[in-house]
Order: structure tokens, then sequence, then C-alpha cells
């Protein structure tokens, strides 16, 4: 719909405040799995949801019968701040690009610091400390090598809540692994999960027998 469509790839404002757009927009839709199931939707919303659960809520069918009230102000206040941003992007646009001319030197030391405070916040424990330190590790090298990050903090926030449910079905089948895995439902999300975890392998592959 552009008016100077030649411009497009080559630095044009439209090309580039379409794909801002899309990638604010993509944030809210990934809200929905976090809000409704408790499965964060992207690397954004892994981090909104460890906030949710600091402050006692529980993400997920639960939330929105005992804490309806809540999932109310979250949507409002999803609302306020899509209007306070579109508000600062147009006056404060100039200031906020002056952080990245931040020295790293620099920058580098205040975020370590939050992400520690952060770490030990959340339970007052060392030992949350040094599972954020060792997975900032992981994922520095991780992201030099070409691997996404996000899945790694997906991993570390799901794992006690799997680990959790896996437990509980444990239980109800008095401890028989056969019998979950034999059960429809169990047996479609398994496969599904395959499926999710080797798609782009399985993409590629096809692709390379078309070619």
């Amino acid at each position: 719909w552009s008016k100077n469509k030649e411009e497009i790839g080559k630095g044009a404002i439209e090309g580039i405040a379409g794909a801002e757009a899309a990638n604010n927009a993509a944030t809210g839709g990934a809200m929905v799995p976090t809000m409704v199931l408790g499965i964060p939707g992207s690397g954004t919303t892994a981090v909104i949801l460890v906030g949710l659960m600091v402050h006692g809520l529980r993400p997920g069918p639960y939330l929105f019968t005992e804490q309806v009230d809540k999932v109310y102000q979250i949507f409002g206040a999803m609302l306020l701040a899509n209007l306070m941003f579109m508000a600062m992007g147009l006056y404060a646009s100039k200031l906020f690009a002056r952080i990245s001319l931040v020295p790293l030197q620099i920058l580098w030391p205040i975020v370590f610091a939050l992400a520690v405070i952060g770490a030990y916040a959340l339970s007052s424990s060392l030992l949350d400390v040094w599972i954020a330190l060792i997975f900032g590790v992981i994922g520095f090298f991780a992201r030099r090598h070409g691997f996404a990050v996000a899945p790694i903090a997906v991993g570390l926030i799901l794992g006690e809540m799997v680990e959790t449910n896996f437990q509980n079905s444990l239980k109800m089948f008095e401890g028989d692994w056969w019998q979950i895995l034999t059960q429809p439902l169990a047996a479609l999300f398994l496969l599904l999960a395959f499926l999710g975890l080797f798609s782009t392998s399985i993409g590629k592959w096809f692709s390379s027998r078309r070619s």
C-alpha cells in the first residue's frame, strides 16, 4: 500500500514502521497462551510469566476463575501501555536513542547488577543467583554459536511446572509410564511436541528432496 514501493527494502520509513508494528503486535498474541495455559508464547512473555508468579498470580485456567479481577487489570494495563508507548515514541524517541550511545563498559555492569538483584529477590536464595549466572554463561555461548536463547529461558521457567505435573500424572497411574503414553490426549500432545521440536529439520529435509 506504500506510495513509494520502489524504496521498500532500502531504508524507507514505511518499511521500518511496518516491520516494527508487526514485531510489537506479536507481543499481544504471545500473551494468549501465557495467560490461558501458563505457557509463554515468546521470550518476552516468559519474563512476564515469572513476574506474574512472583506477585502470587497463577497463569493458566485457574487464573480466570480464581483471580479474574487481576486479569482485567492486566488487560487494562496492556491497553494503557500501548497508548503510553505511542506517546513516548512520538515525543521521547530521540532521548531513548541516546541510550545506544552509552559505552558497554558502563552498561554491562548495571545490567549484571540488576540481573543478580532480580534473581535473588525471587525467593531470597543464593541458589537462584548461581542458576542465573550459569544459564547466563550458557546463553552467552549459545548466542555466540548461533543458537536461540529464548528456549533456554522458557525451559528454565517451565521446568518446575512440567516436573510437578509429571509427578502428579505418575501418581494417578500408580507409577506406570506406559499408561500415560497410551492415553490418546497425552499421545497427541507428545506427537505435537515431537513435530514442533523437529519441524525445522523436517522442513529442510523436504525442501532438499524437492530441489
